[in-house]
């Protein structure tokens, strides 16, 4: 079934929950889509790294992580919020929208269930940075919870999503649950980084980057041309060797690179892995948590900006649909790609998929106009 609106009015009584992927973001960072067909299908970074592990090429997955790192990692390292061109700050005005629109749906539930989760699979921290300006506007009053604890080191732990913020009448004889938005990063964050055996969040650093001589390849500027030119195919790119000539340095500059980049504290775009124990553990508690919620009754699940490529995260969306009381919206950049969805939920009737109303492309900027609505009295 597909729809082209959201009426936020019908959920002010769901547990309401997002998935946000990279297409939120797109215009301030990059996405893992790539200007690359395989028999009409566009190739993303994932899909890329998924096929270079079945056929073992391990130089190429090795350039592949390099570009990764290099487009789509280190833009999220280095970004000045307080510099960006208008284009860029759109992006950081429609999580503000989107943040406002949900905390007006908030300011209408009473008791103790006034949150929504943001379940994001962004390394980036424009959420974080768009609640900051909302603050500074001193116009609404909530709480972004990012599961965080702590004064200089703040640490991040499961449990604290459960925790709410209470707000007092003077000798209390009022109280009132602060609204509240939890940030939950399913894939790790640029902002984290090991501290012992915890998960310590910065926001004024964007924790360890990798050198630029580990990415000093001699490969790397015509695998980025073949990735970036649109005019080469997936063979085309399966069939770049390494001269064994030059394959003794090359396995120096790829065992170099992957020391420092597997310090990272995000999920590799392949079998979403990570290398770090502790990150790996935050990352299973913080999908249980996820089930964990889907599984609540009156569940709400609008997915938007995912590709849903991510198949422990797809498997587990797919257990959760069993049950009978959750909807599931998927907004489709592309009325196109409901096909390919459809192969991964065709055995269940509680999913929507959300389309542009005329065809076009389903940007962040629509979505917030168009798709979440509140009806006119609200507007």
């Amino acid at each position: 079934m597909t729809t082209s609106k959201i009426d936020l009015n019908d959920l002010h009584d769901k547990n309401i929950n997002y998935l946000i992927g990279a297409g939120a973001s797109a215009g301030l960072f990059p996405t893992l889509a790539l200007d690359m067909q395989t028999e009409g299908k566009w190739e993303t970074i994932e899909t890329l790294a998924t096929e270079f592990d079945s056929i073992d090429a391990k130089h190429l997955k090795a350039l592949l992580f390099m570009y990764y790192y290099e487009e789509c990692i280190k833009p999220v390292s280095s970004v000045d919020f307080t510099a960006l061109e208008d284009d860029e700050q759109t992006v950081i005005d429609n999580y503000k929208k989107f943040m406002k629109l949900n905390l007006e749906i908030l300011r209408r539930k009473r008791g103790y269930d006034r949150k929504i989760n943001f379940f994001t699979t962004n390394y980036d921290s424009c959420l974080a940075y768009a609640a900051d300006e909302l603050y500074e506007e001193k116009s609404i009053r909530f709480n972004i919870n990012d599961g965080s604890r702590g004064f200089h080191k703040k640490i991040v732990e499961a449990r604290n999503f459960d925790c709410m913020t209470t707000e007092s009448g003077i000798f209390d004889r009022n109280k009132e649950v602060q609204r509240q938005i939890n940030l939950i990063h399913l894939h790790g964050s640029a902002f984290w980084r090991k501290h012992n055996d915890s998960i310590l969040v910065d926001y004024s650093s964007a924790g360890q980057i990798v050198s630029e001589s580990s990415i000093d390849s001699m490969y790397y500027d015509d695998f980025k041309e073949m990735l970036e030119s649109g005019s080469h195919t997936v063979d085309q790119l399966c069939s770049m060797i390494i001269d064994d000539d030059n394959e003794a340095a090359f396995e120096r500059i790829q065992d170099n690179f992957y020391r420092e980049y597997n310090q990272l504290p995000i999920v590799n775009p392949t079998k979403w892995k990570f290398h770090e124990t502790v990150f790996e553990e935050h990352y299973y508690q913080m999908l249980r948590h996820l089930s964990y919620e889907l599984e609540k009754p009156n569940s709400v699940l609008i997915a938007f900006g995912f590709s849903f490529a991510d198949e422990h995260i797809r498997n587990l969306i797919k257990r959760s649909l069993t049950n009978p009381t959750l909807q599931v919206y998927i907004c489709c950049y592309r009325e196109t790609m409901i096909p390919e969805l459809q192969k991964y939920f065709s055995d269940f009737n509680n999913i929507k998929y959300v389309v542009h109303e005329e065809g076009e492309a389903l940007d962040f900027s629509y979505f917030n106009s168009h798709v979440l609505t509140l009806g006119e009295d609200d507007a």
